[in-house]
């Protein structure tokens, strides 16, 4: 039987290709606005906690970037009932598990415990929404796990720092997507905390947040649960959040690297195209496996193997509510191997697909791939919280969880040639080069640097 939630009525109608029966869930809302779903299956001894919350990098601005990221850490580091380090350590003395992450949209957090359990894990998050109880300790403490993570994530590796330089590229300074979730370390380090009081108290409200249960427990029981330890929070004032503008994209620009990391030269091309609630973003995503996954596909096939000038060569969509980008790139295979000319390569398979098309045979070997990859997903029950927390929040469509691999089932190849031309082709690229450097690693931000 399709479930119905009145909370959250599907915005969208599915052809049905593929036989997924959509487990049975329920949905409601607290008086504060905290929007909750339960997905019971007993087959299982656990039960996932997953919390998210509508608060992303894009809810930043200019000189206090990071913060999103930062607060993901600050969870962590006690609450109102839980001192330092007392949420980790109730959670694994029990064999549970917890982790979290921060995009430019949303931050989610999960906890994994044993079936019975369920209270300990609400109670938790409760006290984490309950009231700001971050104390300064541990705000230098996070500010250095953070910084360190950046240097290692991005500073210090080769090629590291391609989308944040794309971002940059790619969108006005006033725009929230031109700069990355992971922040800066000059607003990191700046961050005191009244700002992130300040951070906590706008965004991390239940009127701001979406719970999913799911695993082996009781909806009687659980609801009980939930209005006892979420019911009495305070909603919070609404949120204001960012609108799309194109007229803060822009489009052609491009700016040289020179850094002392990395192994060979490189060229990255970023496309504006649509964001998450556009349909267009599946037959994208689609192109991304087409052009770059596995030794079959395209860019393999003529850089790597045919020219023998690219030693990777990838394709892959860094999507969002507000818009996304379709990223394009290859690294050399030898030093004497130019940007301009990986640059050159990339577009002409670019125009090739967008021109000519691709095969039936093409196109069906990866929606076989992605449609397996989905079916997947779902069998696993944190899996499967996380993404009826994001496709309820994000796109007001929990049930779209359940039938995204109609959606990716049922483009066509005029699907693909169509968003081709008109997102890659119909307009200039962002591109960011790399070459390499023997001195300190610098940037040079003037258009049509060579």
């Amino acid at each position: 039987m399709t479930p119905t939630l009145p909370d959250f009525p599907p915005s969208r109608t599915y052809p049905l290709r593929i036989d997924i029966a959509a487990p049975p869930f329920t949905g409601f809302t607290l008086a504060n606005g905290l929007r909750v779903i339960f997905c019971p299956d007993h087959s299982t001894p656990m039960v996932t906690i997953n919390v998210l919350y509508h608060v992303g990098s894009k809810n930043e601005e200019r000189g206090r970037t990071g913060f999103a990221h930062l607060f993901e850490h600050l969870m962590f580091d006690g609450s109102q009932h839980v001192e330092r380090g007392g949420y980790d350590r109730f959670c694994t003395s029990v064999g549970g598990d917890n982790n979290a992450f921060t995009s430019s949209d949303i931050t989610d957090y999960y906890i994994s415990l044993p079936a019975d359990r369920l209270a300990l894990g609400l109670w938790l998050e409760s006290d984490r929404m309950a009231g700001f109880a971050i104390q300064e300790v541990s705000l230098v403490t996070q500010k250095n796990v953070v910084i360190e993570e950046k240097r290692q994530s991005t500073d210090d590796v080769p090629y590291g720092d391609a989308t944040i330089a794309m971002r940059e590229l790619a969108y006005d300074p006033s725009h929230p997507y031109s700069w990355e979730p992971i922040g800066s370390i000059e607003d990191i380090n700046a961050a005191q905390m009244d700002d992130v009081r300040a951070f906590y108290q706008r965004f991390y409200i239940p009127s701001n947040a979406m719970l999913v249960i799911a695993g082996d427990f009781d909806a009687v029981q659980a609801r009980k649960l939930v209005e006892g330890y979420f019911g009495p929070i305070p909603a919070g004032d609404p949120v204001v959040r960012p609108m799309v503008n194109p007229e803060l994209e822009r489009h052609g620009a491009r700016v040289r690297i020179d850094s002392p990391i990395i192994p060979f030269n490189a060229v990255f091309l970023g496309y504006h195209a649509p964001g998450i609630h556009h349909h267009d973003i599946y037959p994208l995503e689609l192109l991304t496996a087409i052009m770059a996954e596995g030794e079959s596909s395209r860019l393999y096939q003529t850089l790597e193997y045919t020219q023998e000038i690219a030693s990777e060569a990838e394709c892959f969509i860094d999507d969002g509510e507000l818009g996304s980008i379709f990223y394009v790139y290859a690294v050399a295979q030898q030093a004497n191997v130019m940007p301009r000319e990986l640059e050159e390569a990339l577009r002409l398979e670019i125009r090739r697909v967008a021109e000519e098309g691709v095969s039936e045979r093409e196109l069906e070997k990866v929606k076989n791939k992605k449609v397996t990859r989905v079916v997947h997903s779902l069998q696993s029950i944190s899996n499967r919280a996380e993404r009826l927390a994001y496709f309820s929040m994000l796109l007001n469509d929990p049930l779209l969880a359940f039938r995204e691999a109609d959606l990716y089932a049922g483009v066509s190849v005029e699907d693909i040639r169509r968003v081709a031309r008109r997102y890659l082709l119909g307009a200039e690229p962002n591109v960011v080069e790399y070459y390499q450097a023997s001195r300190k690693k610098r940037r040079a931000n003037a258009a049509g640097a060579s």
